[in-house]
């Protein structure tokens, strides 16, 4: 048998299992859960507890069509800033409520970030806040989002961490 990720180490069947629910549904209740994943309400508990120890769950969210709700625009934004304003774009970043996510990624873009916004006019002034913000000019490319095909609620965690690890967890 091929030799598990050391991030999954310590995770068996029922953990995972957990984690699909949680991932698919936030909002089930820990009774519906144990009777899922087939153990007390209580040790299903203290499982989700160590699982938050170990920084694996970070937090419980509703997948929200924030477009529907406020008939807002969405846009992916792939920024470049040089090295020395880095911290300063992801402070800023992170202060920018219509900033709904930020990744820093490898290659010849820094940050991929997710703006929304009421307009095109209102998205030109949440960058123009984010460069004031920053302390210099960054380069940036701009892609409106028309449609939102899948969003990580709609996935299935567990196919998807079997592809990761070749299936090594489902024979736990």
């Amino acid at each position: 048998m091929a030799k598990q990720s050391p991030r999954l180490s310590g995770i068996d069947r029922i953990d995972l299992n957990i984690l699909s629910a949680l991932f698919s549904r936030a909002r089930i209740s820990k009774v519906q859960m144990s009777a899922e994943v087939g153990i007390s309400a209580s040790r299903c508990y203290e499982r989700m507890r160590q699982l938050e120890q170990a920084e694996i769950i970070r937090g419980y969210h509703a997948d929200i069509d924030l477009t529907r709700l406020t008939s807002c625009m969405q846009f992916l934004v792939e920024v470049k800033v040089s090295s020395t304003h880095s911290k300063q774009f992801e402070k800023a970043a992170l202060q920018a409520a219509e900033v709904i996510s930020c990744h820093a990624v490898l290659g010849h873009t820094d940050y991929i970030i997710v703006v929304v916004a009421a307009s095109v006019e209102k998205y030109q002034t949440v960058i123009a806040d984010l460069r004031a913000s920053t302390g210099s000019e960054f380069d940036f490319v701009t892609f409106p989002v028309s449609k939102t095909i899948k969003s990580s609620g709609q996935s299935d965690l567990r196919r998807t961490v079997g592809a990761l690890t070749r299936g090594n967890l489902a024979s736990s």
